[in-house]
């Protein structure tokens, strides 16, 4: 009897230290809740591309895209050097406004944000231009002189687009 008696203690003690146990334990114990994760912001890692054909005179490209991160993708398909000039266009202002100033006096109007440029590009050749976009209204536009001395844009290439 007494043999049984000690055994019994040396049970209890291997049995609180076997896997069984632990795995009871670890089914019986509440789970340990994790800090939520932060949800990224809608769109805050995506890159919105934008292809845009650039012909002699004119602009190929989306009338909207999405607000965000944007690529244009400028793709030269005339024979001309072009180039792509991203401007914001204020909701008080049209774009005879823009177009009536650049040709009259060869400048960008002072109320209109420039977003960024592209520089010139052969036929056959491309380029990037990248920019975090706000909804609102937008003008691509090619501001290189063609070779008879009248803006790219006195030829049509100006295109509007709509970012929302």
């Amino acid at each position: 009897m007494h043999f049984a008696q000690s055994l019994c203690p040396l049970a209890a003690v291997l049995l609180w230290l076997s896997p069984v146990h632990d795995a009871r334990s670890q089914m019986a114990a509440p789970a340990k809740s994790a800090a939520p994760a932060a949800k990224p912001a809608l769109n805050a890692n995506r890159v919105t591309y934008v292809a845009v054909s650039g012909a002699d005179y004119n602009f190929s490209a989306p009338d909207q895209v999405p607000a965000g991160v944007v690529a244009f993708n400028l793709t030269n398909a005339g024979a001309d050097l072009h180039a792509l000039a991203l401007l914001e266009l204020p909701t008080n202002h049209t774009l005879r406004e823009f177009l009536d100033m650049y040709h009259s006096k060869g400048i960008i109007p002072p109320w209109m944000p420039t977003l960024g440029q592209t520089g010139p590009i052969a036929p056959n050749q491309e380029a990037f231009l990248t920019v975090r976009m706000k909804p609102g209204r937008y003008i691509l536009a090619c501001l290189i002189p063609a070779r008879d001395g009248r803006a790219h844009t006195e030829k049509g290439m100006v295109k509007m687009i709509t970012v929302k």
